[in-house]
């Protein structure tokens, strides 16, 4: 539908984008989040792993965006360029004073020269292809030509990479991202495109704006991370400081949240502790309440961080899709954790667990969250409610 161009204008316009960008999937579904394709098999961010996700039937394949010197977005997990390729062998004098290699300095010519190489040492350099650097355009024209060769949708998740960074160098970095989403057809009604960010502005400026003026249709995720992180920085006395996520965490947080986003995706060290015991209360069943799915992550083979309950890959998927109730996983090993679900679809004889639910000692004085009670808007100062975790005085 096509709406006349002073009613596009309006406010209404605006609020009737805002809300629809808050259409979720059923808070049941388990879904397998292919992190960079399969990363764990042919390393992140490349066209052939991100072929290998889609044979491997993964739900959404994952792909992180930065800028390049020259406005080009490319599929790159990290703002700099030293960890993941040879930067440092094929340039090595164009380091800034911190000694990194940014993305930003680089045209895309020079990016296409530079071969991958994987931080978590898995792969062999002597027994592995030469695999590049794609753009964000090449790696959506591969997943339609897929889609139409396989006769299948596939879902599309896409992290704006440290939104503060390219506005601090004078970038922006979502505008050409939502442009290239919509050349390649993304961004209809009835597509199940994500866009993620740590960037709680950012993804409201998004919400707000931009969806509005492209007329644009895209599930938001808010991302958080540990508050001494820097995937989103803020300006406070001309220095640039750590974000603070913990008003996301109280009812009224939650609910400002679930006014513009889909999802919420956050560290499984957030969500339990060592001992398998819920660190935020009831902060998943209401999330789930308000219609908003839990994405956490990593949870991969052979991780170091899987918590000691957990003996094995399978078993730290059933504990955190079925016990704490999440519903998506992002993983570098796709293949592995789709085969885990159907497997127990075929085998499991008995009913699922119940999502934990926190002591009643913590319940007595949590309130309850009332879905009709949403507060538009995202202002920290009015958080009345205290933290799940928190004593009331």
């Amino acid at each position: 539908m096509r709406y006349p161009d002073n009613f596009l204008k309006s406010t209404c316009t605006a609020l009737f984008f805002f809300i629809f960008t808050c259409y979720h999937l059923p808070a049941q579904a388990k879904l397998v989040i292919a992190q960079g394709g399969a990363a764990g098999h042919l390393m992140a961010h490349n066209l052939p792993s991100v072929t290998l996700a889609v044979a491997m039937e993964a739900d959404i394949i994952k792909m992180d965006l930065v800028l390049s010197r020259d406005n080009e977005v490319i599929v790159f997990g990290s703002p700099t360029l030293d960890r993941g390729t040879d930067v440092a062998e094929i340039f090595p004098t164009r380091a800034r004073e911190d000694g990194q290699f940014y993305v930003l300095d680089f045209s895309l010519d020079e990016i296409r020269q530079l071969t991958l190489r994987d931080p978590a040492g898995r792969f062999p350099a002597d027994l592995h292809p030469r695999l590049t650097i794609p753009t964000f355009g090449e790696e959506l024209s591969l997943i339609r030509s897929l889609e139409k060769s396989l006769n299948k949708q596939i879902s599309i998740a896409v992290k704006i990479t440290q939104p503060w960074f390219h506005h601090k160098e004078e970038r922006d970095i979502s505008v050409p991202v939502l442009t290239i989403l919509q050349k390649y057809g993304y961004g209809m009604q009835n597509d199940d495109t994500f866009l993620l960010s740590y960037d709680a502005a950012e993804l409201q400026r998004i919400a707000k704006n931009l969806l509005p003026e492209k007329q644009m249709y895209i599930k938001l995720v808010q991302l958080i991370e540990a508050n001494d992180g820097r995937e989103t920085m803020s300006k406070e006395w001309d220095e640039w400081v750590s974000y603070n996520y913990d008003w996301m965490f109280s009812n009224t947080g939650i609910r400002s949240l679930a006014t513009s986003v889909a999802a919420i995706g956050l560290p499984k060290n957030m969500l339990v502790d060592s001992q398998g015991q819920l660190k935020l209360g009831n902060f998943v069943k209401n999330a789930h309440q308000l219609g908003t799915l839990i994405f956490t992550f990593p949870i991969q083979k052979d991780d170091p961080t899987r918590p000691p309950f957990a003996k094995s890959f399978e078993e730290e998927l059933e504990f955190f899709y079925f016990t704490v109730g999440v519903d998506g996983v992002i993983t570098d090993f796709c293949g592995e954790a789709v085969r885990y679900l159907r497997n127990r679809v075929e085998t499991l004889q008995q009913p699922l667990q119940e999502p934990l639910q926190e002591t009643s000692q913590i319940q007595e004085r949590e309130e309850p969250v009332d879905p009709q009670a949403a507060t538009v808007g995202n202002d920290p100062l009015q958080l009345t409610i205290p933290l799940g975790y928190e004593k009331k005085e």
